[in-house]
């Protein structure tokens, strides 16, 4: 795993670097929807693909902070592609439903107003 963040980090503008075999990419991390933990490898959740390698989900949470949030042991969400929520699940804005633990449900509530207030104030 390689994360850079550009200039005075571009309002949090961050790249993800993909290895999978002899291939390299750069992803930039405002692309990805949400990340999904699958045994070694983790799962970037993009637009129009899904990109899986080798790496620790624990690892690029604690890089892809405030943007991104563990909402379970197997998913990092983009808080910017959240478009609901309850009890039990999270509802992506491309229609998929992520299981949230209960152990972190409140935490995720309070980090979820938190980055909707700070975008709201920073438009």
């Amino acid at each position: 795993m390689h994360i850079t963040a550009s200039g005075e980090e571009e309002k949090r503008r961050k790249t993800i670097c993909v290895k999978s075999g002899n291939n390299k990419r750069e992803v930039l991390s405002e692309e990805v929807h949400y990340i999904e933990s699958n045994g070694r490898k983790v799962v970037l959740h993009l637009q129009q693909e899904n990109l899986e390698y080798y790496d620790k989900i624990g690892q690029l949470e604690q890089v892809l902070k405030p943007d991104f949030f563990r909402i379970h042991k197997g998913y990092l969400v983009n808080m910017r592609y959240v478009s609901d929520y309850d009890r039990t699940e999270v509802f992506m804005k491309n229609k998929d439903n992520l299981l949230i633990s209960k152990y972190r449900y409140q935490d995720f509530v309070k980090a979820y107003q938190d980055y909707k207030e700070f975008h709201a104030n920073n438009l």
